[in-house]
């Protein structure tokens, strides 16, 4: 009887450890808009591994190297007045070895100790429930279309979340029902404290939206795209501008009708224009903190 027990024993724990053994240890990617909180610090990280960031007083740029959960920059920046603050944070960054992503938080390590945290960065336009888009920038800034005025105004980030500063208003009248949307929709921003972005839905204070694909976006070789809320599209390729249609569904953005001026330029940006046109009215980006497809990514301005 006992020797029975103990084989059921030995057969459920090497059971356990199967089990143990399919349990994913992949790494969270990196990728994402993010800031470190209390400061004006902020940082993208491309799928690709471009970087793009706000430092105290200048701006930087360059790319990452990962691998697994190591991972190693390369920065340059601009040539403004610097700070000791600023001064410590590229150190720490050119410090980096490693990273863990947990909680939304990016923690940036180096020889196994922290030396950043970045929490998740607010960027995108939300629309709300009575119909409101409001658009948050990288620079804190926001604009807002209400269903009588436009709004505008700034953010900070602090060490718990999130916090307004007075927005400015076009002095429009219309329907009382519109116009008290407008009010809710603005003391309810002026009050959020905190916020968090999850599966496509933002939580600012007592706000619920959800998130669209329309505004700025950006390669980070400097094509722009601007979507707007008609399901037009319009940007500056290297040498044309260009426009067209696009259409979303099912968490996926499809280009069509993509037209261009037809500007001649250098060979090497003719070239490189042909190639985004074709990759643009070919491919089905995927709609999220950034637009990818196979060879090119949009990020938000």
């Amino acid at each position: 009887m006992r020797k029975t027990a103990f084989v059921v024993l030995a057969l459920a724990l090497v059971g356990i450890v199967a089990a143990a053994g399919c349990i994913s240890t992949e790494t969270q990617s990196p990728a994402g808009d993010w800031y470190v909180p209390g400061t004006d610090i902020t940082m993208t990280i491309t799928p690709e591994g471009s970087v793009l960031g706000q430092a105290p007083q200048n701006s930087f740029f360059g790319s990452c190297t990962i691998d697994g959960d190591k991972i190693v920059f390369n920065i340059a920046a601009t040539l403004m007045t610097d700070s000791e603050e600023e001064r410590a944070f590229f150190a720490a960054l050119n410090s980096v070895d490693s990273f863990k992503v947990e909680n939304g938080k990016l923690v940036l390590m180096s020889e196994g100790k922290e030396v950043l945290t970045f929490a998740e960065a607010l960027v995108g336009t939300f629309v709300t429930e009575d119909g409101i888009t409001i658009t948050f920038n990288k620079d804190m800034t926001f604009s807002a279309n209400g269903p009588v005025n436009l709004f505008s105004g700034s953010y900070a980030y602090t060490e718990n979340g999130i916090e307004f500063t007075a927005a400015l208003s076009t002095m429009a009248f219309g329907s009382e029902e519109d116009m008290a949307a407008e009010a809710a929709f603005l003391a309810a921003l002026a009050e959020a404290k905190t916020f968090s972005v999850e599966n496509g839905k933002l939580t600012l204070g007592k706000l619920t939206l959800t998130a669209s694909v329309v505004g700025n976006w950006m390669t980070v070789d400097g094509i722009t795209l601007t979507l707007a809320e008609d399901g037009t599209f319009a940007g500056q390729a290297p040498v044309n501008n260009y426009f067209g249609e696009y259409e979303v569904k099912d968490g996926k953005v499809t280009f069509k009708n993509v037209a261009s001026t037809k500007m001649m330029g250098a060979e090497e940006d003719m070239a490189a224009e042909d190639a985004f046109f074709k990759a643009l009215a070919e491919n089905t980006f995927a709609e999220g903190q950034f637009l990818t497809a196979e060879g090119i990514t949009f990020i938000r301005t």
